[in-house]
């Protein structure tokens, strides 16, 4: 049962990390505190609500029921403070304020496309840019850091609202001698005789390639895995394989060495989604960056200021 004294917002942002990061020392190198300084504010908090409030569990941390209940409590305190911001900002317009966008890492070779012109537009506003595999934007978005998320493949989930609004081709790639380059039609069956470099099992890549493999009853020859789209442009440029990307990551992040080749089935049809809870107060800086996707044109704005 808790005391008089009630937690702090250091305790209350610890357990949110805490929760979100499952180490401590991860915690401490995220909010740049001491390792120590951790530890003791949260022994001070367990002590405090006289409950343990997190277990290790291998090399991670989980929360108790107790740490659980005080997360739910500071994401709370946090979401009401983010809304306190939002309305203040609102009452100065679009002349200040902060935008707060979480993007997979896929999206960062054209979202700065689309940030650009924006900020242009409204050059005293600030932009916050997070970028992250898909596990790190799910953890920024179930604890709602964020005005707007982009995924590739879309969380099914109901306290979300989800907006297509780009589409995204998956195509195969191959280094430029391949002896596949220059066929037309080639078949999945040919391609599963092939080496293959693939995005992490969890990418929103990889989740949309599996299902098409699945629907075709093909298996790859899976060679290695690797997170880093850039890293697997270069592999494929050396010719260690096969992959399966983003046309985005082709289009406006250039690798010289790369074809695409002409497979059967491909490309791989998906859309980009932009994502934001439903419980988190929208801004008047994110109607206006909306409102300014819908009214330019994703395409248009991403043709106009590329240089390729």
């Amino acid at each position: 049962m808790l005391s008089n004294r009630q937690p702090t917002f250091r305790q209350l942002q610890l357990i949110r990390a805490l929760a979100q990061y499952k180490n401590i020392s991860a915690v401490a190198e995220k909010l740049h505190i001491s390792q120590p300084s951790v530890s003791i504010q949260l022994k001070n908090l367990s002590e405090l609500v006289e409950l343990p409030i997190y277990h290790s569990r291998g090399k991670q941390i989980e929360l108790t029921d107790a740490g659980q209940q005080l997360l739910r409590t500071a994401d709370e305190i946090f979401s009401s403070l983010t809304n306190m911001q939002v309305a203040l900002d609102d009452l100065k317009g679009l002349q200040s304020g902060s935008l707060k966008i979480c993007v997979v890492s896929t999206a960062k070779y054209f979202l700065p496309l689309i940030l650009g012109p924006f900020c242009k537009k409204h050059p005293k506003i600030d932009v916050n840019l997070q970028i992250g595999n898909r596990q790190q934007v799910m953890e920024r978005l179930n604890a709602n850091l964020d005005d707007f998320y982009i995924f590739s493949h879309c969380p099914e989930r109901a306290d979300i609202i989800a907006k297509p609004f780009l589409d995204n081709e998956l195509v195969v790639v191959a280094p430029k001698r391949h002896e596949l380059v220059g066929m037309d039609n080639i078949s999945l069956a040919r391609l599963s005789h092939y080496p293959f470099i693939l995005r992490e099992h969890g990418s929103g890549t990889r989740q949309s390639i599996t299902q098409f493999l699945d629907s075709h009853k093909i298996k790859l020859s899976e060679k290695m895995t690797i997170e880093s789209n850039e890293a697997i442009k270069y592999t494929v440029a050396a010719g260690l394989g096969l992959s399966i990307l983003s046309r985005h990551t082709l289009d406006y992040g250039h690798v010289p060495g790369l074809v695409k080749l002409k497979v059967k089935g491909f490309p791989i049809k998906n859309q980009w989604h932009l994502v934001q809870r439903k419980d988190r107060q929208t801004s008047r800086l994110a109607r206006a960056f909306e409102q300014f996707m819908q009214e330019q044109g994703i395409e248009n704005l991403l043709s106009s200021n590329y240089q390729g």
